[in-house]
C-alpha cells in the first residue's frame, strides 16, 4: 500500500492539475494508493501525523504531491512506527529539494519509476530549534537576514496575485529580491560554530543549508551535498546593495563565492542570535525570530526517486 498526500493549492493549483494527470495512469489504479488532501484549516504536517499512525506492514511509501513547503511539513509530522521512505513529487513554484536531490524527470515518469522500480536516496537532513520551540527538521536551507526578508515579500498574498496575472511565478523570488533590496538593512549576528567561541558580524544574510540550491535554482552553496554529514554555512558580510545585486544574479551560476564579503564554512551544529528580531526563512517559510540552533542530523532519511 501507498499514501499519497496531495497539497491542491501548490504551485498556483499545480498540484491539483498534477494529481489529476496521475490519476489517469494505469499504475494509480493496479497499485493500492489511498490518496488524501490537504487543506487550509489542517496543513500537510497534522494530516501526515495522523496518517503516520497507520499499522500497515504493507505500507511501501509515503508520497507526497506538493511544494518543498508541503514536504517540510510532512517530514516534521512523519512518525511511522517502522521505516518508511518518502518520495517528494515536485509540484510547488521552487522544488529545491528536488533539484538537490538530483531529480530531473516530470511528475509521470518519476511517478511510475517510483512505483516500478524505485531508487532509494539516503540523505542527511537538518534540524533547528527558536527559542522556547521543539526540534525540527529542515529539509533545504535556514536563511536569516536578507533571504528571510525576500521570502516574506514572496509570501505576500497581493503580491502573489500579481505574479499569477502577468504569468512570471516562476520568477517570484528574484522579482520578491529586486522589492525587497531598497528598504533593507545590514544587521549584526553572533555566530558559534561547533561550540566554538563566538564571532560578532556585521552581515546582509546567513545561511545553513543541506545542499547547493535555493530559491528556486540558485545555487547558493555549490560545494554542498546531501551525502555530506555537515552542513554549509555561508554568510555574506554587509555590502553595498548594488554589489548585493550583483552576487545575487552570480548566484545562478555559483560564482558569488568569489567574492570577498562572502564567507562559507562547514559545520556540525550552528548557534546564531541577533540583538532584534530578523525575518528568516526556513525550507521558503518566512518567519521572525532573534535565536536559532541548527545542528546536522545524526542518521540519514530515506527518499525513492528514479535517478
Amino acid at each position: 500500500m501507498y499514501i499519497l498526500i496531495v497539497n491542491p493549492a501548490a504551485g498556483n493549483g499545480r498540484g491539483l492539475k498534477l494529481f489529476k494527470q496521475l490519476k489517469k495512469t494505469k499504475e494509480y489504479h493496479r497499485q493500492n494508493i489511498r490518496t488524501f488532501f490537504t487543506k487550509a484549516s489542517e496543513g500537510a504536517e497534522a494530516l501526515a501525523a495522523e496518517l503516520s499512525k497507520i499499522e500497515a506492514p504493507s505500507l511501501k511509501a509515503c508520497l507526497v504531491l506538493g511544494g518543498d513547503g508541503t514536504l517540510h511539513e510532512v517530514i516534521n509530522g512523519w512518525k511511522p512506527q517502522g521505516r518508511v521512505p518518502i518520495c517528494f513529487l515536485p509540484a510547488g513554484s521552487g522544488n529545491d529539494f528536488a533539484r538537490g536531490l538530483g531529480v530531473k524527470a516530470g511528475i509521470l515518469p518519476l511517478f511510475k519509476a517510483v512505483l516500478r522500480n524505485p531508487e532509494e536516496h539516503h540523505v542527511y537532513l537538518g534540524n533547528y530549534r527558536l527559542p522556547k520551540g521543539e526540534e525540527r527538521t529542515f529539509l533545504n536551507n535556514i536563511g536569516i537576514g536578507f533571504d528571510g526578508a525576500v521570502a516574506s515579500y514572496a509570501d505576500r498574498p497581493a503580491f502573489r496575485v500579481w505574479m499569477r496575472r502577468l504569468h512570471l511565478t516562476k520568477w517570484i523570488y528574484p522579482a520578491a529580491l529586486i522589492c525587497a533590496l531598497p528598504s533593507f538593512k545590514p544587521f549584526e549576528v553572533e555566530v558559534k560554530l561547533d561550540g566554538q567561541a563566538p564571532v560578532m558580524e556585521k552581515v546582509m544574510m546567513i545561511t545553513m543549508t543541506n545542499h547547493p540550491y535555493f530559491g528556486g535554482g540558485m545555487k547558493l552553496a555549490p560545494r554542498s551535498d546531501f551525502q555530506h554529514p555537515r552542513m554549509s554555512v555561508i554568510l555574506v558580510r554587509a555590502l553595498s546593495k548594488q554589489k548585493l545585486l550583483t552576487l545575487f544574479l552570480s548566484v545562478f551560476i555559483g560564482k558569488h563565492t568569489a567574492l570577498k564579503e562572502v564567507v562559507e564554512w562547514e559545520a556540525d551544529t550552528v548557534h546564531i542570535r541577533t540583538k532584534h528580531e530578523t525575518f528568516f526563512q526556513v525550507d521558503g517559510q518566512p518567519s521572525r525570530s532573534d535565536e536559532w540552533l541548527m545542528k546536522k542530523a545524526s542518521s540519514k532519511t530515506t527518499f525513492l526517486s528514479n535517478s
